[in-house]
């Protein structure tokens, strides 16, 4: 499981990948044995990779006593063309996401919520490409949002309408390349998404 807090990121690996998996350089390594430690570098902005021991059922309990548990859906639309489409949010490249309202499935709101915030109405929804997990302290405390990110096609380049009150200045075509360069620019959960796109693509 990995986990991201603005432009880090912090992941968890069974301890019996050691001598498997050659962990980045720039890593700072660390396990289970205490995990307040671990979130703690992570929220001053250093990368973890922490060995688990215990379980990772731990792990999870952990962060459901810690954080407040929410749940998020957005997708990725793409022309016959190889446009995508993004916005640009709070100044910064994002990809059109939102909250799980009660009743919806993951993929009714990952539908909604890409055409609530860009005005793009006729959309196809296609399969998962990945779930991210990040930590952010924002209205009245701490929260680990899970976004489920779905595949989308249009059939045309439709015009669009960013939607404003959510500080979305922006919704436009770019190409796939171009999508995931700005993306390898943005927070570090949508880096993630980036790396996803370059091969996830399903055929037209």
């Amino acid at each position: 499981m990995t986990i991201s807090f603005y432009d880090h990121f912090i992941h968890f690996c069974d301890y019996r990948e050691i001598g498997k998996i050659q962990v980045p350089e720039n890593f700072q390594v660390m396990d289970d044995t205490l995990l307040q430690p671990c979130f703690d570098r992570l929220k001053q902005g250093v990368d973890l990779w922490v060995w688990y021991h215990r379980g990772f059922r731990r792990i999870a309990d952990y962060c459901t006593q810690h954080y407040t548990y929410v749940k998020a859906a957005g997708g990725v639309a793409k022309t016959p063309n190889d446009e995508v489409l993004l916005i640009r949010r709070e100044g910064f490249w994002d990809i059109p996401k939102g909250m799980v309202e009660p009743g919806e499935t993951l993929a009714q709101a990952a539908l909604r919520e890409v055409r609530e915030e860009t005005g793009i109405a006729r959309l196809s929804l296609g399969p998962l490409i990945t779930k991210t997990y990040h930590l952010y302290d924002k209205y009245g405390g701490w929260h680990l949002k899970q976004t489920s990110w779905f595949h989308m096609s249009a059939s045309e380049k439709q015009s669009t309408l960013p939607q404003r009150e959510e500080g979305i200045t922006e919704a436009l075509w770019v190409s796939t390349k171009e999508c995931c360069q700005r993306l390898s620019h943005s927070f570090a959960s949508l880096r993630l998404v980036a790396q996803k796109l370059s091969t996830s693509w399903p055929s037209n």
